[in-house]
């Protein structure tokens, strides 16, 4: 077969695909064919490549956010998604360094479109967010939206989910359409309250089909759009959805480094009259989610802001229940803290649940110990 007839068997493959309207599947195919063809016909691949990489941008331009359309749900006609833009951030989530890498990987791709067309390849197209509440997933959604320079369209579950359930997979679909018809970031949290187990005797069989509609969506899913589910409950899912996403993150509590950088971030100025704690605040909140952490220092810098006394003070009003039951070396160094800040045996005792005489010792050992530096280094 001579390169006219097989550029005719690639036309006719092209057509059934085109009318078939699976425009994913049109760009795969193109792919392969420029695989084929880059020894017979280089310019004739290269052309391709340029068409596929041109696609996102000249094919489906970016349409004014103000000026497409939200859906509705139909009888209560409030919006079936959220949509932001421009994304403003005051910074980027605090992640892991493997974390960070595959993130700014997506927005590098979508950088370097026409290079990797001439290799057959096509960007990230979905991503799945993994890991419990508060370690950053949906702040890392609108960091990629915001780097992207594109909306962040979040499905809203409150108004998808209806009584009715055939309305709630229209309701579904609509914000997909959405979502594909301008180059966006769609974000569908909780994403395992609609993409649960379709072996969950639980459900009917109406939720069970929308979970292989939006299997099929994901596949077909744009490359001129990104689409990332999150999860708090990765043993809700259905066993078919990992190997639909592109990549799959893996969100979890941060790291004792990860837990300073939040501290010093958070606290902001107030941070350089609390460095003395902040060992000891990443020590007892340990375990404890971005969120979390977020919340407590917020609320501390709050109150020092209202009630006029200092940042450590109420800071240790705050901390004391997690000083009482945490570890006793973080007790005691919580006491000679509040030894050096002039607090009486009699508060301290108060404060962080251990003796007088304890504190008593505490205080003489590190004087001694003080004392051995001295002479050491003397």
């Amino acid at each position: 077969m001579d390169l006219p007839d097989k550029l005719s068997e690639n036309v006719v493959q092209l057509a059934r695909l085109g009318l078939s309207g699976r425009a994913q599947d049109v760009q795969a195919y193109v792919r392969q064919s420029i695989r084929k063809l880059r020894r017979e016909s280089p310019e004739l691949a290269a052309q391709l490549s340029e068409l596929l990489a041109l696609a996102p941008t000249a094919l489906s331009p970016l349409r004014d956010i103000g000026g497409a359309i939200v859906p509705v749900d139909a009888d209560s006609r409030l919006s079936l998604a959220k949509s932001e833009y421009p994304v403003v951030m005051s910074g980027g989530p605090i992640l892991d360094s493997d974390l960070k890498a595959r993130i700014e990987q997506v927005v590098a791709e979508r950088h370097h479109l026409p290079a990797l067309e001439e290799q057959g390849l096509g960007p990230t197209r979905s991503l799945l967010f993994v890991g419990p509440p508060g370690v950053g997933k949906t702040m890392s959604a609108r960091w990629l939206a915001a780097l992207l320079g594109r909306p962040l369209v979040t499905l809203d579950l409150a108004s998808v989910m209806s009584s009715y359930l055939g309305k709630t997979g229209a309701n579904i679909r609509a914000v997909l359409e959405y979502a594909k018809s301008v180059e966006s970031v769609l974000l569908l949290d909780e994403f395992d309250s609609i993409a649960k187990r379709r072996d969950d005797e639980g459900d009917v069989g109406e939720l069970k089909r929308l979970v292989t509609v939006l299997l099929q969506e994901v596949d077909d899913w744009p490359s001129t759009s990104l689409l990332i589910a999150a999860t708090n409950h990765r043993e809700l899912l259905d066993p078919a959805v990992w190997r639909r996403f592109d990549d799959v993150l893996e969100f979890r509590a941060p790291s004792a480094d990860e837990r300073m950088e939040a501290l010093l971030r958070l606290f902001g100025t107030d941070g350089e009259s609390l460095k003395d704690w902040m060992p000891l605040l990443v020590n007892i909140w340990e375990g404890r989610s971005f969120s979390d952490i977020t919340r407590a220092t917020q609320w501390v810098r709050r109150r020092a802001t209202t009630s006029g006394n200092t940042a450590v003070e109420v800071l240790v009003e705050r901390i004391g229940n997690d000083l009482r039951n945490g570890p006793v070396e973080d007790r005691k160094r919580a006491a000679h803290l509040l030894s050096e800040g002039g607090y009486s045996d009699r508060k301290i005792s108060d404060i962080v649940g251990i003796s007088r005489d304890t504190i008593r010792k505490c205080r003489t050992d590190a004087h001694s110990t003080s004392e051995t530096k001295v002479l050491k280094h003397g």
